[in-house]
């Protein structure tokens, strides 16, 4: 299976369950490489949703989506990390402020641990997320007004 069939898949699996929890009007709309989930909430808002999907290990992602910032507790964008490697598929909605500010933080205690440099590659923009990161997110579609 590709990394485009996996993340079609994701982004299946997130738009049925944000229809199961009773969003509506769920639209996807391709930008560049990504794709984004828009739809209304119970809660009468419109939240957007950027979909990161796996089948085994971590989530993969880049280092340029991190950036110190701060809490945003009116959050009306998230990612949604989704584990389709399981059945049923696990779902961990995060707010896009704190995984941006996790991502950046995560990133510059590493480059701490090896003097201010990758250990292999300086030009490699790859970061990694395990579960263990996002755990306390699991299940967690109250955040989206579902």
């Amino acid at each position: 299976m590709t990394a485009q069939q996996t993340s079609a898949l994701g982004i299946h699996a997130i738009c049925e369950e944000i229809e199961r929890l009773g969003g509506r009007d769920v639209h996807v709309r391709k930008e560049g490489n990504r794709s984004r989930i828009v739809f209304l909430s119970k809660d009468g808002n419109t939240y957007t949703v950027w979909a990161r999907t796996k089948r085994s290990g971590t989530w993969q992602t880049s280092v340029a989506y991190g950036k110190a910032c701060r809490e945003n507790p009116v959050e009306r964008e998230f990612w949604v990390f989704v584990d389709i490697g399981i059945e049923p598929p696990k779902f961990y909605p995060v707010p896009a402020w704190w995984i941006s500010k996790n991502i950046y933080e995560t990133h510059q205690r590493y480059l701490e641990t090896h003097g201010g440099h990758r250990k292999l590659n300086d030009n490699s923009n790859h970061h990694a997320i395990p579960v263990s990161r996002i755990k306390a997110w699991e299940g967690r579609w109250e955040q989206l007004g579902l």
